[in-house]
């Protein structure tokens, strides 16, 4: 049988079957280079063409110092002839069954699912409402408005300034340890860490290195006092590193090594908007990703059977067998969304 003719008996099964579709995992694809009619031909085989339309196409996407190569009559010959030696070794290769090889499934399916995802996650474009992204800036306005923050860790020995006696004692202690803080490296953060972590008699931090995470002022003296905000405070202009001299406040002494510092940022929902209804078009594109996945896996009625599965041996001594074909593929779990974005 011709390949036309292949071709109309299988055009004619799929008439017949267009109510029902192919059965799952299989499919009816035209592989002809021109399969829609029109169009003025410059090239023909059998059933098949190279049209002027096309032709004028392709070279337009080229680069200009692309086209150069395609001036004269006998160089777009040559081109066209290309194009259809490439589909004559198509039909060719159908000819030999070579469809149904492992190795050419293997690749077109991979094509497939590709092709599958990028109009899923990346061309796919689900509109965002101007009420989402509000709600969105609402959500994580603590991201784009927020005051100046410092991040410290600190050395605390504990003395109630109403006790002469302990505060002449912690300082007995701390001043030594400022001494070794001071001959260590600016921003050997780690080891005023362990200097902390050691000496450090505040249950909170003591086992953060000292760490205070990031704070801004206010918090900073609602903490710890208004004499650590105001030594905190006259560490950023030296930057991350500076140590303070011991600070004290009615709870006990301190020894302060900036760490890092955030400026305030009071950035306003106009300012972030691009940026918002990006994310928001992404969550919503990995939110139909999922979907997508869980239907089909519904659909298709998908089971794991976790007894057989647990009898499968993963021998880690066994040797390396000769691959029995081409790798299968696979697709991993969709990615969480963030849990702070929710649902829009």
């Amino acid at each position: 049988m011709s390949f036309s003719s292949r071709f109309l008996a299988l055009a004619l099964l799929a008439l017949v079957g267009c109510e029902r579709g192919p059965a799952p995992g299989h499919a009816l694809v035209d592989f002809r280079h021109a399969p829609q009619p029109g169009g003025t031909p410059v090239a023909t085989w059998k059933d098949d063409r190279v049209t002027a339309e096309e032709l004028t196409r392709r070279l337009e996407e080229m680069s200009p110092a692309l086209r150069e190569r395609y001036q004269t009559l006998e160089q777009k010959r040559e081109y066209v002839e290309g194009l259809a030696r490439f589909e004559l070794l198509v039909r060719e290769a159908l000819s030999r069954g070579l469809q149904n090889d492992p190795e050419v499934m293997a690749s077109t399916k991979r094509a497939l699912v590709a092709r599958l995802m990028r109009a899923q996650l990346e061309e796919a474009q689900p509109p965002v409402s101007d009420a989402e992204v509000a709600a969105y800036y609402e959500r994580q306005k603590e991201d784009y408005v927020r005051p100046e923050q410092v991040r410290l860790s600190h050395l605390f020995l504990a003395a109630p300034h109403t006790d002469a006696a302990r505060v002449a004692a912690a300082r007995a202690k701390l001043e030594p340890l400022l001494v070794q803080a001071k001959a260590l490296p600016p921003k050997d953060f780690a080891a005023f860490g362990r200097l902390a972590r050691a000496h450090s008699e505040e249950p909170r931090t003591q086992p953060l290195d000292g760490d205070l995470r990031y704070r801004s002022f206010e918090v900073l003296t609602q903490d710890f006092g208004p004499e650590v905000a105001e030594a905190a405070r006259a560490l950023v202009a030296s930057g991350p590193g500076a140590l303070s001299g011991v600070v004290r406040t009615e709870t006990g002494l301190h020894v302060l090594q900036l760490t890092g510092h955030q400026s305030a940022m009071d950035l306003k929902l106009e300012d972030v908007r691009q940026q918002m209804t990006g994310r928001l078009t992404q969550e919503k594109r990995t939110r139909a990703w999922a979907e997508l996945l869980s239907g089909l896996e519904r659909r298709a009625g998908f089971s794991v059977d976790p007894a057989t599965l647990s009898r499968v041996h993963v021998d880690m001594s066994a040797p390396v067998l000769p691959p029995s074909g081409p790798a299968p593929g696979t697709i991993p779990p969709p990615s969480p969304l963030p849990v702070s974005g929710g649902q829009p």
